[in-house]
């Protein structure tokens, strides 16, 4: 992959990160409630996965375009993923006592999330499959592109997070009484909705051009 042809890709993929989704949704809510370093191991999660989701597109283009019922099926996920993740921050918690400080907390549990989150993400995939194949030179090695592909991704995404994040911790002393957790938690709830019901309207891939 040529200069100019990767900063294409770098735009795109800012783009992309830019854009708000499910995943900068829950990366300003976590940092709104629990600051910047808290909200590292969410990020991770994210990163985590899109580095997964990358080459596997990448690499397996023709057949995730070509199978209908993968769509449908990644999609469902996706949306009942979201929901689920509405549901669990319109109920979070405004006030927290020691022990759900703990619980809510953990790294682990913050990775998986974040993970999750990403890996269900049927936007994110249909972004992939509609622009990487458009990047890969098909008469070069495939390797190092996927590979440089991917750590792009990875470090604008993470960064893009991170940033997030950081302008959310930021606000957080304005953002610490219970009605106003109560409703930013609810504001919050309502975008993962909006996002889960946007999922359901998108075209499967192989009619994206």
């Amino acid at each position: 992959m040529n200069l100019d042809l990767w900063l294409v890709f770098l735009g795109g993929a800012l783009l992309s990160a830019v854009l708000p989704g499910a995943g900068a949704i829950l990366t300003l809510n976590h940092a709104f409630q629990r600051g910047w370093c808290k909200t590292l191991p969410l990020i991770a999660g994210q990163a985590t996965a899109l580095g997964l989701m990358v080459p596997i597109v990448a690499l397996g283009t023709e057949a995730l375009r070509a199978s209908a019922t993968a769509w449908l099926l990644l999609k469902g996920i996706s949306v009942l993923w979201l929901l689920f993740a509405a549901y669990r921050t319109w109920r979070a918690p405004v006030i927290m006592d020691a022990y759900d400080v703990v619980t809510l907390t953990r790294c682990a549990q913050r990775f998986c999330w974040g993970f999750l989150t990403d890996i269900t993400n049927a936007k994110a995939l249909a972004f992939l499959l509609a622009t990487l194949p458009v990047f890969l030179n098909p008469s070069q090695s495939l390797g190092p592109q996927i590979t440089l592909m991917t750590l792009t991704m990875v470090m604008v995404d993470a960064l893009m997070m991170t940033l997030y994040a950081l302008i959310a911790a930021r606000l957080r002393p304005y953002f610490q009484s219970p009605e106003t957790r109560k409703q930013q938690n609810r504001l919050f709830a309502g975008f993962l909705v909006f996002i889960a019901v946007s999922l359901c309207f998108i075209e499967h891939p192989t009619l994206i051009q």
